[in-house]
């Protein structure tokens, strides 16, 4: 599995790669990109689609829970070990990329977060991902930071 971009930069100023190799991973990452981008300009009914349905599904969970808190989630849940839609959510920090673009409704691989329940330190986030549709629950607790973190994937995902 690649790493997302922001492990990769990390990896790099580390020295654990070199910059031909940092580069050679990145571009990756761009083409993967730019496919996505041609897919929507050949389809742009399903790109609009898409769209409605991944703020429709987002306007759901603001209903109980602040942007804030969702974007949290999202890097909490990009940051764990072993989540295979990292790639897609790891720039979730980011204050200028509308929420609704993280969520994959239709298009493969499918990224939606269903629910949240938030007792203490502890956050419950029940989401639908991958290929098909699995429903996975993954606790996310709060070190003594406050920083809400995910365990291994692997791990911490029990199917729902």
């Amino acid at each position: 599995m690649l790493d997302t971009p922001k492990k990769l930069v990390a990896r790099f100023e580390r020295g654990e790669i070199d910059r031909m190799e940092f580069q050679t991973l990145m571009s990756i990452h761009q083409r993967e990109l730019i496919q996505e981008i041609e897919e929507d300009h050949q389809n742009p009914m399903a790109a609009w689609l898409e769209s409605r349905l991944a703020k429709s599904s987002l306007k759901r969970l603001l209903k109980k829970h602040s942007a804030s808190q969702i974007r949290e989630i999202l890097v909490a849940i990009s940051e764990a070990d072993d989540f295979p839609l990292a790639k897609y959510i790891w720039n979730a920090p980011h204050p200028d990329i509308p929420l609704h673009c993280f969520f994959r409704i239709r298009r493969k691989p499918v990224f939606q977060i269903l629910s949240i329940r938030s007792e203490g330190d502890t956050v419950e986030v029940h989401l639908e991902i991958h290929q098909v549709r699995n429903r996975l629950r993954i606790n996310l607790t709060r070190d003594s930071q406050w920083r809400l973190s995910a365990p291994s994937f692997s791990k911490g995902a029990d199917q729902a």
